[in-house]
């Protein structure tokens, strides 16, 4: 009773509330396909798996400037017509974007595929466009929602994307129906995820915002410019340098190489990635909230830093250790190499999960443009750290140790940079 009673009280709190809704919907949505995986890795090839890494990666690169990162503005306005005109232009914008991408692709379609290193990705770039606005639409939904404190569909939007697309890939896989089915399933669950998610945002009425003309909205444009600006330059350097492997290692070494490589990533930055979205989202809420009055920020974020070391510290220390046996043990022992490159990338991850939800704080405190200059340093000494690794070792062990080092050494840097801006940043009101 005593349990029960502490419970409870505990979710009258709308912060832990939110949490718990939103990690329980990322939970079950990161847990589908890493359960899927099981299965998927019996019936796909390793081939199969490097080329769907590929396009993936491209999706996560590409759908972080779709809507020119005009989501995160959605939240910030203290008026609700507001944030509704953001919503809607986000939504445009990533219409605009997708079919800009696709022109693109028509027109350059032989140097990209060259690029990528490997021809079998090259019909699927096609494609990609279509992927591209069903992110975009689900990352506006998702805004929308939060600051409607929606956390439920949210919630339902991520699982019904995992759920579907995992139903979908296994289908196809057993009945050895298409070598794309990895790809057509990931398609398959963006589009039921931004059904859904346009469903659930008209449910907060969208259609009764007041009447937007171009001059406000380009009013809004300019107010958080810096998001536009800085937030889609700092998401592209930063999405590209955590997906550099992927590209470099099929040039550098083979589309088997990848594919240990994203199935390695994959599963361990996964479960990881969905307690920091989570906890990202709602701390994005709460922070706004909070630096619209006026209030400082380095006591949430170090209380936030706290639980999250606590909560990855064990977890990260069994991975370390026993890494290689239990990919061998899930996936099959042609997959346990993954194993050890997990091992390689584990101390770049438990930084990283410290300071993803943070990065949300930059955005409120408006220091893009420091972030910026922080991504696109990363990104060069990634770049140089798998190179070095390639040329001078002809290692991937050594490309991927020291991709993971630099890691570490940058995520450090910016702990301490995220907690001295939050201690001294005058806040300022809209």
């Amino acid at each position: 009773m005593q349990i029960k009673s502490k419970l409870k009280n505990a979710f009258k709190k709308d912060t832990y509330k939110n949490v718990f809704i939103l990690f329980s919907g990322f939970s079950i949505a990161q847990a589908i396909p890493l359960l899927a995986t099981l299965v998927l890795t019996r019936v796909f090839t390793k081939e199969q798996f490097g080329i769907f890494f590929i396009y993936s990666s491209l999706c996560m690169i590409l759908s972080t400037f779709i809507s020119l990162k005009l989501e995160l503005a959605i939240v910030l306005p203290n008026k609700k017509d507001e944030g509704r005109t953001l919503f809607i232009t986000s939504l445009l914008t990533s219409l605009i974007i997708s079919g800009i991408v696709f022109l693109v692709i028509l027109l350059l379609f032989d140097p990209i595929t060259n690029i990528l290193g490997d021809k079998n990705i090259g019909g699927l770039l096609y494609v990609l466009p279509l992927s591209l606005l069903f992110l975009g639409i689900v990352q506006a939904c998702s805004y929308w929602l939060n600051r409607n404190n929606n956390f439920k569909d949210i919630s339902i939007i991520n699982v019904s994307k995992s759920l579907t697309s995992s139903i979908v890939q296994i289908s196809l896989g057993l009945f050895s129906f298409l070598k794309f089915g990895l790809i057509i399933g990931l398609i398959s669950g963006q589009f039921i995820s931004a059904i859904y998610g346009i469903y659930s945002s008209f449910k907060e009425k969208i259609t009764k915002t007041k009447h937007s003309s171009l001059k406000r909205v380009f009013d809004l444009i300019s107010r958080y410019k810096k998001i536009p600006i800085y937030n889609t330059s700092i998401a592209v350097s930063n999405t590209l340098s955590n997906h550099l492997p992927i590209f470099l290692l099929t040039s550098y070494y083979s589309l088997e190489m990848t594919a240990l490589y994203g199935l390695a990533h994959r599963i361990i930055a996964t479960p990881m990635g969905l307690v920091s979205q989570s906890v990202g989202q709602v701390l994005y809420n709460e922070a706004s909230k909070r630096h619209n009055s006026g209030v400082n920020l380095k006591s949430l974020i170090i209380s936030t830093y706290k639980k999250l070391a606590k909560l990855a510290i064990i977890p990260t220390i069994f991975i370390l250790a026993f890494a290689p046996f239990i990919f061998g043990l899930l996936f099959g022992q042609e997959w346990k190499l993954a194993g050890t490159f997990t091992q390689l990338l584990i101390p770049w991850l438990f930084f990283m999960f410290l300071n993803s939800p943070m990065t949300y704080i930059i955005t409120i405190l408006n220091k893009q443009n420091q972030l910026l200059i922080y991504d696109i340093s990363l990104l060069a000494f990634r770049f140089l750290s798998l190179f070095v690794g390639y040329k001078f070792f002809g290692s991937i062990t050594y490309s991927i140790l020291l991709f993971s080092l630099t890691g570490v050494l940058f995520n450090i840097f910016l702990m301490v940079y995220i907690l001295k801006i939050s201690n001294t940043q005058a806040i300022e009101k809209d």
